[in-house]
């Protein structure tokens, strides 16, 4: 990331000359056409966080521009000239202000679309018409159906739809032939599930003045986890405090009550409690969190989350092997947690090695992140077993990709 004058400077100085990427967030409120100059060569582009709300119909200039990141910036319609973009692949317009996405504002090669957090009320029918399509991201709109064509889209692989208005199952979502990965939380037909899930749980809440918080073990999309000390004298916990309100994957209080419901399981990491904040504590009263069994050390991530080249898959290591016996173990014992979710009449949505935890020495496993799980109990009982179904994909992928570093 970079201000206007400094790119300005390293332009002139020949520095940038070549370059294939750039970040600009510099409170711009017009495209700058200083850019034109890297026209030939830039394949990222990354204007987020500023105060653009068009694109110049001439972007189409930049033959080689595949990833595009437009967050947070006062857009209210996607821009009509990404469809006109020869090698555009990834879009991202996260927490804008849109409310409209023209028919002819899809680049052709479409893989991954992210429009999450803005006031989408319906999306236009060429979006099914993208067979390149794998990742969509369309949490905390206003969105009551999906286009028909989804339906047939042959790679669509992960669908985010929390936070929308939908009443029922989209019938787009069983049909989809690759489909692994879905949220579809905070929506009319799961939100009864998730408040009483809830409202069972407040009487449990853990206030907030009880904890005593320490250091930071990590943060993740959502929030930042802390290390805590109930100040009885009781055994340290983590406190995960939500960074916002919206996430990719939909609201903390989905998340919170998933967590919940799920129950306990050995090797799935649920809450504890909420947490009910009081206003002389060292906590924000306005931040939302949880309390989480804190987890033994020596436990780390399996992989790293997937890139803007692998789009919907982990990242692993290089040269990642892992022995068999932990391996078989880990992989058991991933099996166990998910169909203790099923089992509880849930998705977990977000089966990835990214949010295992385990130690590789032994093969002992937490899944983690519920962040994207689904509450199913208000839906027919063919559909639940339907999605169900569905996110066994996502575990067969990760059981491939164990398998295939197993020595």
């Amino acid at each position: 990331m970079q201000s206007l004058q400094a790119f300005q400077a390293q332009l002139h100085s020949g520095a940038l000359r070549g370059a294939r990427q750039i970040k600009l967030s510099a409170g711009l409120r017009e495209f700058p056409r200083e850019l034109f100059a890297l026209a030939d060569t830039l394949e990222v582009l990354d204007l987020s966080g500023n105060q653009l709300a068009s694109l110049p119909d001439d972007l189409r200039r930049f033959g080689q521009l595949r990833v595009l990141f437009a967050s947070n910036n006062p857009f209210t319609e996607l821009p009509r000239v990404l469809g006109r973009m020869p090698r555009l692949e990834m879009v991202g317009f996260k927490a804008c202000q849109i409310r409209t996405v023209a028919a002819d504002s899809l680049p052709a090669q479409l893989r991954w679309l992210i429009l999450t957090d803005n006031q989408i009320t319906e999306l236009p029918e060429t979006l099914g018409e993208r067979p390149r399509l794998q990742k969509l991201m369309l949490a905390c709109n206003q969105l009551q159906a999906l286009p028909r064509g989804l339906a047939r889209s042959p790679r669509l692989e992960l669908l985010r739809l929390a936070g929308n208005r939908f009443t029922t199952l989209p019938p787009e979502v069983l049909a989809m032939p690759a489909l692994a990965w879905l949220a579809m939380a905070g929506n009319p037909m799961t939100q009864h599930s998730e408040q009483q899930a809830l409202q069972a749980q407040a009487l449990r809440a853990w206030r907030s003045q009880d904890l005593q918080r320490h250091e930071l073990l990590g943060q993740g999309a959502s929030g930042h986890i802390y290390r805590a000390s109930p100040v009885d004298g009781a055994a340290d916990v983590a406190l995960k405090v939500f960074k916002a309100g919206q996430t990719s994957d939909g609201t903390p209080q989905s998340e919170m009550a998933a967590g919940l419901a799920a129950g306990e399981h050995p090797h799935l990491l649920t809450p504890l409690a909420v947490l009910q904040p009081d206003a002389a504590a060292e906590i924000d009263p306005s931040m939302l969190a949880m309390v989480l069994p804190l987890l033994p050390p020596g436990l780390q991530p399996l992989a790293g989350p997937p890139s803007l080249a692998s789009c919907t898959r982990d990242v692993y290591a290089d040269g990642a092997r892992f022995a068999r016996p932990a391996a078989q173990r880990l992989l058991a014992q991933v099996r166990s947690a998910v169909a203790h979710l099923h089992g509880r009449g849930m998705l977990h949505g977000d089966l990835y090695a990214h949010n295992i935890l385990w130690n590789p020495d032994t093969g002992d496993a937490v899944l983690s992140d519920l962040g994207a799980a689904s509450m199913l109990g208000e839906l027919p009982a063919a559909q639940r077993l339907q999605l169900q179904q569905m996110e066994l994909r996502a575990l067969q992928h990760l059981e491939a990709e164990v398998q295939a570093r197993t020595r």
